[in-house]
């Protein structure tokens, strides 16, 4: 009996084992995993100090432009592919005439001092950029922001509800509402003519997504808007760290005093890249740079003839030019309208064809009938004169032209030099141009015919089908009629070829390794470097989270 007791206890005890083994086969597994956290201060080495942080003035400070940015807000945002989202205007509507837009505003925002934003603000912002002060000449502001908003009729609905009431059709309009509203019930106070001056420049209040906590001589820091209805940062604050230049700037993140800075010049992307604790973040910049021809010139009359300008583009190697004279640093162009946006439809242009290049100009008359490598035509060699401020850049469209037989001198001048001595004047025959794509990608500025003695065309490129094509592009505000009508000029574009689209600039900055989370997609500026500072972080911590998925 006793043995079989002893035997009915392991029995027992075997199954308590097997149960327990059930038990924890079935519990959930748990594990421990780190996770973001709040807290960190992120320190920017940058180039500059502040001069006017208010988004009327600071056009000539990329650091004025990259701060306003980030503390004030417009009616309405670009969005990485260029198209237009709500900011302080939550709708819009545009009545049937396309003249009259009318923005419901808001009504939860707050500025940082804790006012309530209102229609007052838009209205007030408005008056300042119609005012006879602000359209002075000597006043720090671009000129064709008077000139638009003078055209502009606004009226105040009710507290929250705008009207703009243009003269004609305009499509860019709505773009022009992404410049940052200005809070009445502070700048009221100051006279138009002394905002330059004032010291609200210093202390700015928006109603952005970060807000200003203290500015001394060495950096600005930057707090998160508690108000904003934006992602919570995980950062405590952003500060920029000030240096009188570039080469400062970049020893201060090196030498590990800050934990990023503003930019990486191609120079430096080697010695920056050999860091192990250093990320490198490249995007897409929305500023493209083009070898212009001047098509009226009588010194290089052959420019008039389009089959020198394809020849030139199909023998032209984009990427090579690149590697060659920017390190690199930048992407190839293929027309007018920045890739990734929504207006861009270039056709594809042919792989680099050097030998085709040279039967094209043999077909048009160019041919080297002396022998001293350079084609020539009626006695008139195939040979001109490329201004520009990147010498490198210059020399390398020389080389790559040189074995098809033609002759380019670079010429280097400054930029002030360019605009005022070869471009307005239309002196030059060839000219390397840099254009600021940002916004609306409406190209009549720079390429309609009524352009050319006094605008922005200075190729003096007159086509009649592509006049046509430019005026209905900016007076829909259909975006399905809009694209169609861009991705026929961009064709005509490609065929016309009034000047060669080089490149799109490439942005690079730079953080420690220590900075999580750090991204950065197409630029529109480069404040939009920032626009992921919300998932950024640098402190982390350890939570315990069921394995596998499993729910506890």
């Amino acid at each position: 009996m006793g043995r079989a007791i002893r035997w009915q206890a392991i029995i027992a005890f075997l199954g308590i084992l097997l149960l327990a083994a059930v038990l924890a086969s079935r519990a959930p597994q748990f594990t421990s995993v780190t996770v973001a956290a709040p807290g960190g201060v992120y320190q920017e080495a940058v180039v500059g100090i502040p001069q006017a942080i208010n988004p009327l003035l600071g056009f000539t400070n990329q650091l004025d432009r990259d701060l306003s940015e980030l503390i004030f807000q417009g009616l309405v945002r670009l969005d990485q592919r260029g198209e237009l989202q709500p900011a302080l205007a939550e709708r819009w509507e545009i009545d049937p005439t396309q003249t009259v837009y009318v923005f419901h505003l808001r009504r939860d925002v707050r500025w940082h001092d804790g006012a309530p934003f209102t229609a007052a603000d838009v209205l007030y912002t408005v008056g300042v950029l119609q005012s006879d002060e602000f359209a002075d000449p000597s006043f720090p502001a671009p000129s064709f922001l008077a000139e638009l908003w003078r055209n502009v009729e606004a009226t105040q609905l009710d507290d929250y509800t705008v009207q703009f009431r243009l003269k004609e059709p305009y499509a860019p309009f709505l773009y022009e509402n992404t410049l940052g509203i200005l809070p009445a019930h502070l700048w009221e106070k100051v006279p138009v003519a002394e905002m330059p001056r004032s010291l609200l420049n210093l202390q700015p209040v928006g109603t952005g997504p970060w807000r200003v906590a203290r500015l001394d001589a060495e950096k600005l820091r930057l707090e998160p808007n508690p108000t904003f209805d934006g992602p919570k940062p995980y950062l405590e604050a952003v500060e920029f760290v000030f240096h009188p230049d570039y080469a400062s700037a970049l020893a201060a993140f090196l030498t590990d005093r800050t934990d990023g800075v503003s930019q990486v010049l191609g120079q430096d992307l080697r010695t920056v890249a050999a860091r192990p604790d250093v990320r490198l973040l490249s995007a897409p910049l929305a500023g493209e740079t083009f070898l212009y021809f001047n098509l009226t010139n009588p010194n290089a009359p052959f420019f008039a003839d389009k089959r020198v300008r394809q020849a030139l583009w199909l023998a032209l190697d984009q990427q090579a030019l690149i590697d060659r004279a920017l390190a690199g640093q930048g992407v190839p162009a293929y027309g007018p309208i920045m890739q990734g946006t929504w207006a861009y439809a270039a056709p594809p242009r042919p792989a680099p064809n050097r030998q085709q290049a040279a039967q094209m100009l043999a077909e048009a008359g160019w041919v080297d009938t002396d022998g001293d490598g350079v084609r020539d035509q009626g006695g008139k060699p195939l040979a001109f004169v490329a201004v520009g401020d990147h010498e490198g850049l210059l020399s390398a469209l020389a080389e790559q032209w040189a074995p098809l037989g033609v002759a380019v001198k670079p010429q280097v001048v400054n930029i002030i030099s360019l605009a005022a001595d070869y471009l307005s004047p239309r002196t030059f025959e060839a000219a390397l141009v840099h254009w600021q794509l940002s916004g609306d990608p409406d190209p009549y500025p720079l390429w309609h015919s009524t352009q050319i003695e006094n605008g922005q065309n200075y190729t003096g490129w007159d086509h009649v089908r592509a006049d046509e094509v430019l005026e209905q592009g900016r007076s829909t505000v259909d975006p399905g009629q809009r694209f169609r009508l861009y991705e026929e000029f961009q064709q005509i574009f490609a065929e016309e070829l009034p000047a060669l689209p080089l490149y799109f600039d490439v942005y690079t900055f730079a953080v420690n390794e220590k900075v999580k989370a750090a991204q950065v997609g197409r630029l529109n500026t480069p404040a939009d470097r920032l626009l992921t500072l919300p998932q950024w972080y640098m402190v982390t911590q350890e939570v315990v989270r069921p394995a596998d998925g499993e729910q506890p």
